[in-house]
């Protein structure tokens, strides 16, 4: 009698296991798993995100299947509304009755089924040089480096209530100097620690190198927690390179890239 009560209480608590289990991690996979996206940059990258996993676009037929599809479109990091876009050689742009619309200067636009966040960042003067010298010496670069890009961002990536800094130096295509590195480096500070997302440090070779910048901060599955692309572009090279960073287990994983 006592045997059977006790595997009674071993199957009832089993249940109740398994039943707590589905509700927190089975219903917030299938929650994930029905999550779909478009993500256009400019002329030079599509990604799709669908069963929890992002594709790149680049054949003409499947960007043909992407046409005439309603998309939220940013123009110069400005929201500009939602219009419909057509891709032959180039994404065109059209309104409601499908007129062309022109939009003045790079685009980046979405679909999505859910909730999409995305924003673009705000450029701010770096003030304080501590963290840039720490990784200049690092990288055996000289701290009296002159630069050609040099800006911080200000942005909670982790939904911790507390923004991260995000760095971006480099000296890549100086036209009044002449350093005998070029380097593009791209850093986040978070917690007094320094967390790599691009290092590029070569010889000088005169217009080498690729320059990079934080493009936008997008939340693709709705858990309140960015993923965000980091661009770079490249000397006389119309399309750039762009790249969408996971943070995660504290470091920073490419989830894809268009190259």
């Amino acid at each position: 009698m006592v045997n059977k009560k006790i595997y009674i209480i071993l199957i009832v608590s089993l249940v109740v296991f398994f039943i707590v289990m589905f509700s927190l991690l089975g219903v917030k996979n299938i929650k994930e798993e029905q999550y779909s996206s478009t993500i256009i940059i400019g002329n030079s990258t599509v990604w799709t995100f669908s069963d929890k996993k992002w594709n790149n676009i680049t054949y003409k037929s499947s960007l043909k299947n992407l046409s005439w599809e309603k998309y939220h479109v940013f123009s110069n990091k400005e929201y500009a509304g939602e219009y419909y876009l057509w891709h032959d050689d180039k994404w065109y742009v059209f309104d409601e009755n499908k007129k062309a619309i022109l939009l003045e200067g790079d685009l980046i636009a979405y679909s999505a089924n859910s909730d999409l966040k995305l924003q673009s960042p705000s450029e701010k003067t770096v003030e304080n040089f501590d963290y840039i010298n720490y990784v200049l010496e690092k990288n055996d670069l000289s701290l009296s480096s002159k630069f050609t890009s040099i800006y911080k961002v200000d942005f909670d990536i982790d939904n911790d209530s507390t923004e991260e800094e995000f760095y971006i130096i480099s000296n890549a295509f100086s036209m009044d100097f002449t350093p005998d590195k070029t380097f593009s480096i791209a850093f986040m500070v978070k917690e007094d620690t320094i967390y790599y997302l691009y290092k590029d440090v070569t010889d000088n070779k005169a217009f080498n190198g690729c320059k990079p910048y934080y493009n936008f901060f997008l939340d693709v599955n709705d858990d309140n927690k960015y993923e965000l692309v980091l661009s770079c572009s490249k000397y006389s090279v119309i399309d750039q390179i762009d790249m969408l960073y996971e943070f995660n287990d504290n470091e920073f994983k490419i989830l894809i890239s268009n190259k």
